[in-house]
């Protein structure tokens, strides 16, 4: 896929990278614009995003190795402020952009897929049961008893002696 800028003129991607990993194949590709001071103002009035400097795409294509006829298609427009220096590298871009995503499913994802939050909100009790699901995360996350999160719960499970512990020791201790 190639896009187009002012004047028609198709553009081949400013970065673009393979990833193999968890049974599939990815293949991203990042195009990058400078946002001139008329498109600034534009996104700053309409969005309420004041100071972004750079804008673009980026284009996901992954293909599950078990399944290599089948290719899924993503492409996202991305925005950024001025916290980067000029010129922006492409390669830098997509670094940080992919780094956006470990908040997504290092905090996010395991909230709401693993602890079921939004389907176990409890409508006026939530900021405490948040906190209670937040406290446990942590404690899940320092014992290091496993790389992913359904695995810690699955192993302290299986240690019922362990839960009064975890909840009366000091967080120092771990």
């Amino acid at each position: 896929m190639l896009f187009y800028r002012e004047g028609g003129r198709s553009c081949p991607p400013d970065w673009e990278g393979v990833d193999k990993g968890h049974g599939r194949l990815e293949r991203r590709r990042l195009w990058i614009v400078p946002c001139e001071e008329d498109m600034q103002a534009y996104l700053e009035e309409t969005f309420g995003w004041p100071g972004v400097q750079w804008c673009g795409w980026i284009e996901r294509q992954r293909r599950k190795l078990a399944a290599p006829a089948k290719v899924e298609v993503e492409v996202h427009m991305w925005v950024a402020g001025g916290a980067f220096e000029w010129p922006l590298k492409a390669q830098e871009a997509a670094a940080l952009l992919r780094g956006h995503w470990s908040i997504e499913n290092g905090v996010f994802y395991v909230r709401d897929v693993t602890m079921d939050e939004d389907r176990l909100h409890g409508r006026k009790i939530a900021a405490g049961l948040s906190g209670i699901r937040n406290t446990a995360l942590t404690l899940l996350r320092r014992l290091g008893l496993a790389p992913y999160i359904p695995e810690a719960r699955r192993k302290v499970a299986a240690m019922p002696d362990c839960g009064l512990h975890l909840l009366t020791m000091p967080l120092l201790d771990l």
